[in-house]
């Protein structure tokens, strides 16, 4: 299979995961959990940040991956052990409540890591796609 199409597909699946994540995310307000229920509420909204942010940070990485295979090897790499990492520190994190009173909420956790794994993997993609392009000429 092409690494476009292997992008093409990832990028789906990720879009599926956002989705999934939007949907946990507003659990209450779309009635799969009662309000009476804070365990329902307080599990599918975790989830459902993790999978909002992390899922659109996919995403967005994807689709410039389309735009830019020859850079798929070099980020692929970066991916590999960014993203389980990233995936341990989404399950692991502690409550807000756990203690600690300087600890970020989990949301801003889930943004700040999105937001740091799209910045490197753009860095990484741009440096890889003028490389290869420094290279051909």
């Amino acid at each position: 299979m092409s690494t476009k199409k292997i992008t093409f597909l990832l990028l789906i699946v990720s879009l599926v995961g956002f989705g999934l994540g939007c949907i946990l995310k507003n659990s209450t307000e779309l009635s799969l959990c009662m309000v009476s229920e804070p365990t329902c509420i307080n599990n599918l909204t975790w989830i459902g940040n993790g999978f909002f942010y992390g899922m659109s940070a996919l995403s967005l990485v994807f689709f410039v991956l389309i735009f830019t295979q020859k850079a798929f090897p070099a980020w692929k790499k970066f991916a590999i052990w960014f993203v389980p990492l990233a995936t341990l520190l989404f399950i692991f994190y502690p409550n807000p409540g756990s203690g600690d009173l300087f600890s970020p909420y989990p949301e801003q956790v889930f943004k700040w890591v999105s937001i740091l794994y799209v910045v490197i993997s753009v860095l990484i993609i741009a440096f890889n796609s003028k490389k290869q392009s420094t290279l051909v000429k």
